[in-house]
């Protein structure tokens, strides 16, 4: 197994019991939307609290150090008992932490999860010490001691340092997979831009997609307007006029991006499943049916599990079905790192999996 180093945010969940919580749904021309409504005023009792570790870097780890990898995680977190949870957390399941870096200014970040009646969640999150890591102080040595490198949300300030990271790992011929955050999407989009050209796989659900695509264009727009300095030009000639979204296909926004550098490109969309391309095909995997407790990390339990099994030399095709079966056993647990199964779990369930679920097409037509 090779060694594995995440690096990104570390988070203290604090999960709310909540029965009373009600769903409101807004259909408009594009789509339906829920929103939970909580009465103003109101006292809401909570049947229960727990407690939990979360954070991409650390959701990742624990997933990584489950199925068999030495990892290490960096992150964040302030001088505060939460921090010291999340690091003892961490080192428990075999993950190693030396490198974290304990804020004296900041708080470690937190989460307070609200349960929605589909089984789906709404999040109050405070970034805390995750938004403000900085360049001096990435350890470029532990990162070139390692071989897959997994790099998550990076939020705020911290998303400056994804061009010197991959950059960096790619001096060491380090592999390089990314999970940006919403935030990379769109303010900062300019840092993942120029990280393109040294990442490997590159992971993003199907909302994120769309905030990249969206991102590009207008850049490119931008700066095509950058030299215009005539004051004297009509208001409209004088630089792009806004838009709400583009428009594109699928097999553009993957043709796109691999064209950039990624040489594998993951797009999840939910309940419906996961596509993912290389260069030649696009792979579909439906969703494994499961009953939903909560969505939180299984984001992270698939891009964790399908890099793993690429590192290990499995296909594509492999890896999207492990993928998928471990997202799915977290998304039957409460918290980001219940569910996660072990190597031979994992096996175990692809063996008695039906393989024709998986769909490939051609990446050209």
């Amino acid at each position: 197994m090779k060694k594995i180093m995440t690096i990104g945010s570390a988070m203290r969940d604090m999960f709310l019991d909540n029965t009373q919580a009600q769903a409101m749904y807004l259909n408009t021309n594009q789509k339906k939307q829920s929103f939970i409504v909580l009465q103003e005023g109101k006292k809401i009792e909570v049947n229960g609290l727990s407690y939990h570790i979360g954070g991409g870097a650390i959701n990742s780890a624990a997933s990584f150090a489950l199925i068999g990898h030495p990892v290490e995680s960096f992150f964040k977190v302030g001088c505060d008992q939460e921090g010291d949870f999340v690091c003892a957390q961490m080192t428990k399941r075999g993950v190693i932490t030396d490198t974290a870096i304990h804020d004296p200014n900041e708080r470690t970040g937190t989460s307070i999860i609200i349960p929605c009646p589909s089984g789906d969640r709404a999040i109050f999150v405070h970034r805390g010490a995750n938004k403000t890591l900085s360049q001096p102080e990435i350890p470029l040595n532990r990162i070139a001691s390692c071989e897959q490198l997994y790099i998550t949300s990076l939020s705020n300030q911290a998303s400056q340092t994804l061009p010197f990271i991959v950059k960096e790992a790619k001096k060491h011929n380090i592999q390089i997979a990314v999970n940006p955050g919403t935030s990379q999407l769109t303010t900062n989009v300019h840092t993942l831009e120029l990280s393109l050209p040294y990442i490997d796989i590159f992971i993003l659900n199907s909302y994120e997609a769309t905030l990249l695509m969206n991102a590009l264009v207008y850049t490119k727009i931008q700066k095509q307007y950058a030299s215009i300095k005539n004051n004297a030009l009509p208001e409209l000639l004088k630089g792009p006029i806004g838009f709400e979204a583009v428009c594109f296909t699928l097999r553009y926004f993957f043709t796109e991006i691999i064209s950039r550098g990624p040489k594998i490109v993951i797009v999840t969309n939910g309940a419906e499943g996961v596509y993912a391309a290389d260069n030649a095909t696009i792979y579909f995997h439906p969703s494994i049916k499961t009953h939903t407790i909560s969505t939180l990390g299984a984001g992270d339990a698939f891009g964790s599990t399908f890099v793993s099994y690429i590192t290990q030399g499995k296909s594509i095709a492999d890896a999207l079905r492990a993928g998928a079966i471990n997202a799915a056993s977290v998304l039957g647990s409460v918290g980001a790192q219940e569910g996660l199964l072990t190597l031979d779990q994992l096996t175990e369930r692809i063996s008695a999996l039906d393989l024709s679920l998986l769909q490939q097409f051609n990446l050209k037509n």
